[in-house]
């Protein structure tokens, strides 16, 4: 590309760019005036009381809840993959492709609900030792905990179940579930359209995730100066975005180098 056409390009983009800075300015500036105005600090201890509430009273309900619909939803979409791999001859593309959504259904959906959990067992605990104060809190942390540790159980046999009926129907991949280079041994596995696949789902990935984290940091940033949240969540934040592009451009001049082979 020219240099006249690299300038041509900037200024033609440069002004929708500046109109959003400058949109996102004036909903900031917006923002913090109300707060200051009509005193919406004051919101911040009617907050914590509904979180404290949600932790204690709600948030182990819910994991016992999905500890409990998990294996109901998975186990029969599960059954009907296995079921299809069992009568597949091996040349059907349609029936295969059937086979490999309904698994990835599967391990999707208790992904899902795994990150679920792990908010949901943080929130749980989020009431500290005061919990044990009272029989009806420590009764409800212990279903939480409990309803935790099903869920980790559940999605972890429902997954390498998922995994052992993928490589039936690709006998190349021999890597166990269990193996903690799991997911380095299957990509090796993989041949070239799948690992062309895999590029594009982990740059599409790699995109959203850049901007949920602008995003959340945009919000998190007004909640501290709005709500007195703390600078903790934005750190969090910001930690996981900095991983992720450091990951990116690490492995991007890696495959960048002449003649180096993706693997």
């Amino acid at each position: 590309m020219k240099n006249d056409e690299i300038r041509s390009a900037n200024r033609k983009a440069l002004p929708k760019f500046l109109l959003v800075l400058a949109a996102c300015m004036v909903l900031g500036g917006a923002a913090g005036y109300s707060a200051a105005k009509y005193g919406l600090d004051t919101m911040a201890g009617t907050m914590k009381d509904a979180g404290a509430f949600f932790g204690t009273h709600i948030a182990p309900w819910m994991m016992l809840a999905a500890a409990v619909i998990v294996p109901v939803v998975c186990i029969p979409i599960y059954r009907r993959a296995k079921k299809l791999a069992a009568a597949w001859d091996g040349e059907d593309e349609d029936t295969s492709d059937a086979i490999d959504r309904k698994l990835s259904a599967v391990i999707w959906l208790t992904s899902a609900v795994l990150i679920l959990s792990y908010f949901l067992i943080a929130a749980t605990y989020s009431g500290g030792f005061a919990t044990f104060d009272s029989k009806s809190g420590t009764m409800l942390l212990c279903i939480g905990i409990a309803a935790f540790f099903a869920i980790m159980v559940e999605t972890t046999i429902i997954q390498q179940k998922c995994v052992d009926t993928a490589k039936q129907i690709n006998p190349e991949k021999k890597a166990s579930v269990y193996d903690m280079r799991f997911q380095k041994k299957w990509m090796e596995a993989c041949d070239e359209a799948e690992k062309i696949m895999i590029g594009k789902c982990a740059f599409k990935a790699y995109s959203a995730t850049n901007v949920v984290c602008t995003i959340l940091a945009i919000v998190l940033a007004v909640c501290a100066l709005v709500f007195d949240i703390g600078f903790l969540p934005s750190l969090t934040v910001c930690l996981v975005w900095s991983i992720n592009i450091s990951v990116y451009c690490r492995e991007a001049m890696r495959y960048s180098k002449a003649g180096n082979k993706i693997s």
